[in-house]
């Protein structure tokens, strides 16, 4: 893949913004969607179809505090080491969940029942979205999820994060290897993803 022309969004990028904390994607907390779908199960149910969850681009993690509660082995992933600095630190002693790493090369011994998504997607350089639908094909058995938030616009065009999807572009980039189980609009995403951000749950077939 030629990625001559994408900008140069690199892990010195986001470590400068983490360690600036010039974070406008940040909303320091996990976000009430997600706390929903996991209060929808009880823990034996979550625990037999949510065992092992993975958070690629994790940023600070918050969200592993979440999963974890409800018995889920989290493993998080950024390639930006004050990412990882910032996760760790505000995890405490969930910090082991979160690792530094590429996730596009990353090899794990066993598959993940779940992906959670929540801004990973929309801070890659479209060049490198190729690279994301395979790692969740590749990542997710039959019966995984794929769950979390994705950010949708037609006329928001932008060098630099957030790169938004088209109206239907994830159906056609999942194909017909994964079927959408819901999807809902969010009513209270920060100023950047506003008016952008949706809310889906997609399971692969």
């Amino acid at each position: 893949m030629d990625k001559s022309a994408v900008p140069q969004i690199d892990a010195q990028f986001w470590d400068e913004l983490f360690t600036t904390g010039n974070m406008p994607w940040d909303n320091k907390q996990s976000p009430n969607e997600l706390l929903e779908f996991l209060g929808k199960y009880s823990l034996p149910a979550l625990t037999q179809s949510c065992s092992r969850v993975f958070i690629p681009g994790c940023g600070a993690a918050y969200e592993v505090k979440a999963f974890t509660r409800y018995g889920c082995d989290v493993t998080a992933m950024d390639y930006s080491e004050q990412a990882v600095a910032v996760a760790k630190d505000q995890l405490g002693e969930l910090g082991n969940s979160v690792v530094l790493g590429d996730v596009f090369k990353a090899d794990f011994a066993q598959p993940f029942d779940v992906i959670y998504e929540r801004a990973f997607l929309a801070a890659l350089p479209r060049e490198y979205w190729h690279d994301y639908f395979a790692m969740l094909d590749r990542l997710l058995p039959s019966g995984g999820l794929i769950i979390g938030y994705f950010v949708v616009s037609d006329e928001y065009r932008s060098r630099f994060p957030p790169f938004c999807l088209k109206t239907n572009e994830l159906a056609q980039a999942l194909g017909s290897k994964f079927e959408l189980i819901s999807s809902s609009p969010v009513d209270d995403s920060v100023a950047v993803f506003a008016g952008k951000e949706h809310w889906m749950i997609w399971q692969k077939i």
